[in-house]
């Protein structure tokens, strides 16, 4: 099945220039460093390999696809976690070529839609259940998952890792929630994260509504990534770690390897934007604005950088812009766990046809006929209702497949 990112890589999903989505990310491969013992699942679509000390290295082995996850993936990964060795503290997640991981395979859940199947419902569950094992895995096993986002980082990939202790950004960073262009929300435990940012809320929402793409100088004056340390002093990184004790397991000795590793490093700014907007960001989605608000916000300011962000939001399903807000606000107020059940919810009254959903209508523009001329319904966010908004956060009936996550 095509996933949505892999086949981002050559069309425009959005008005921002994802056309030109592979000259993100720098060519050439990745220098590995020394392992003694390793095994790749049946599949062959992640590995898990047991370095020296207490260090395991879990990597995503789909790179045609851009490490994309599909639901057999989904299974390997959620048998992985659930039987990590006891001698491993400390994890590290990556992944393939030029991607950690850049989003989930959902054409083949559209089909599902149309088709009437369990599909949908089986691969949201799944997907869920392994992201919030994942967020609470060094509170239930103590080891400590640092991800390496040596590339593209979207959707599904976000939700391997944005909920790590630890995530590093290099040079060929490139992270985005480009959800509300295909008609969903930025799930995988985004919109709690989100409003969470070192940055502010409002630049969690700008994240979340428009799909802004950013780079690692945009990661770490977000907050989305923690450490930035250059992709060449990975290996060496990888090397440090094994020499650490598993007493000595924390954030903060850990934090101290990457620091030693990257000795200064800063991530290049030239392209950089939310530092250099940090005023009009709040100025446009600081507060409680509603999505109309918003966008009159930006119009109102009348500059480069305004007019492209209005540009971008207008591009994206009204309907999903106003679930995914009301979404990021209701969960600044609540658990990751209670997150996930809500976001769960969520995915599914996405999953119906048109004119009750723009899923289906947005995976087709982008992926099915290509022709990156979606037809929303409704049309403009004005048309959107509040009672549309809100149903979506209704209760799932008794008749769902799966009913609600249970985590």
């Amino acid at each position: 099945s095509t996933s949505l990112v892999s086949s981002c890589r050559y069309l425009q999903i959005t008005m921002n220039n994802w056309k030109f989505l592979p000259r993100l990310v720098p060519k050439g491969p990745k220098v590995h460093g020394p392992r003694w013992l390793g095994f790749r699942c049946n599949s062959g679509l992640v590995k898990l390999e047991h370095l020296q000390g207490s260090v395991s290295k879990l990597t995503l082995c789909r790179p045609k696809k851009l490490n994309s996850l599909s639901l057999p993936m989904i299974h390997d990964l959620r048998k992985i976690y659930a039987d990590l060795p006891k001698t491993s503290s400390i994890l590290l997640l990556d992944g393939e070529g030029r991607a950690l991981c850049a989003g989930g395979d959902v054409a083949e859940v559209r089909q599902g839609v149309l088709d009437g199947t369990s599909y949908p419902a089986d691969f949201f569950y799944d997907e869920y259940e392994l992201d919030y094992n994942i967020a609470t895995l060094f509170e239930r096993q103590q080891v400590l998952q640092v991800s390496l986002w040596d590339g593209i980082v979207m959707g599904g990939g976000v939700g391997l890792s944005i909920h790590s202790p630890i995530r590093i950004a290099t040079e060929r960073t490139m992270f985005a929630m480009p959800e509300t262009g295909i008609g969903l929300f930025p799930d995988v435990g985004a919109t709690w994260a989100l409003t969470r940012l070192k940055a502010g809320a409002h630049v969690g929402l700008l994240l979340g509504l428009s799909g802004e793409r950013l780079g690692p100088a945009d990661c770490m004056f977000s907050g989305v990534a923690t450490h930035y340390c250059p992709s060449e002093k990975l290996p060496l990184l990888e090397e440090k770690l094994q020499s650490i004790g598993s007493m000595d397991i924390s954030v903060e000795n850990v934090s101290a390897f990457i620091e030693e590793v990257a000795a200064g490093a800063q991530p290049a700014d030239e392209k950089a934007h939310l530092a250099a907007n940090e005023a009009a960001i709040q100025h446009c989605f600081g507060g409680t604005p509603s999505a109309e608000e918003i966008c009159g916000r930006l119009k109102g300011m009348n500059s480069g950088w305004s007019e492209k962000m209005l540009k971008a939001l207008m591009s994206k399903s009204p309907l999903s812009v106003k679930v995914s807000l009301e979404a990021l606000r209701r969960h600044q107020e609540v658990t990751l766990r209670e997150a996930f059940i809500a976001e769960y919810r969520l995915s599914q009254w996405f999953m119906r046809k048109a004119p009750l959903s723009d899923f289906c209508e947005g995976i087709r523009a982008v992926l099915v006929d290509k022709d990156q001329a979606p037809k929303w319904q409704p049309s403009s966010l004005e048309e959107v209702t509040q009672e549309q908004v809100q149903q979506f956060f209704t209760e799932l009936p008794a008749s769902h497949h799966r009913g609600d996550l249970k985590i």
